[in-house]
């Protein structure tokens, strides 16, 4: 019955398409799209992952602690917003070496909501559904690979790539916007949980 969970499950859906997207299809993005060699596609994909992924989680759970005092949601927010940015740039580049810097960027900003809805939904759901939390917005996140997969691999045979892009950033816009709906939720749900148990209190 806790919104908030059901706002971060939605918005996990969305970044899960870009990331899946990314790690099903980026190395026939390279090759097909930007010309790039097949061996060297692969170790570039690699290279985003690790470097890019590594340090866009890192850094999230900074901000999130530092700049935005536990507020995890408000971080997420930012990074699903620059990942579908990035991964528009990506598309639309030309340049190979741009291509690169810009799929290494969108891997490092989807990795920070990959490491904080799992935080989210446990400081939401309190330690007393924490586990039912994180249950959701997991499932939700795993269904995404219908549409990364399924989904987008009969569009591009179907439609080629260029019609692939266009619903994936259409997904990373709809879960920027939907964690953005959070941006004043309180960092924790323990303020609502002692309301809720005077209320049932004040009732006996």
């Amino acid at each position: 019955a806790n919104p908030y969970i059901w706002i971060i499950a939605i918005s996990n859906f969305c970044i899960y398409i870009l990331r899946l997207t990314i790690l099903d299809w980026g190395a026939s993005f390279l090759t097909e799209i930007k010309g790039m060699e097949i061996a060297k596609a692969g170790g570039l994909l690699a290279t985003t992952e690790i470097v890019g992924g590594t340090l866009g989680m890192l850094l999230a759970g900074w901000l999130s602690d530092k700049l935005f005092k536990s507020r995890a949601h408000r971080t997420c927010f930012f990074c699903t917003a620059f990942a579908t940015l990035t991964f528009f740039l990506f598309w639309k580049c030309e340049s190979m070496a741009l291509s690169f810097v810009y799929l290494v960027l969108s891997a490092f900003f989807i990795y920070g909501p990959q490491a904080l809805y799992g935080v989210c939904a446990s400081q939401q759901a309190t330690k007393y559904a924490a586990g039912t939390g994180n249950g959701i917005i997991g499932i939700l996140g795993y269904l995404s690979s219908v549409v990364s997969g399924v989904m987008f691999g009969a569009k591009a045979e179907a439609g080629g790539w260029e019609s692939v892009f266009p619903i994936a950033i259409a997904f990373g816009i709809v879960g920027a916007i939907a964690i953005g709906l959070m941006w004043n939720a309180p960092a924790t749900g323990y303020d609502k949980l002692k309301r809720i148990v005077k209320e049932m209190e004040n009732e006996d």
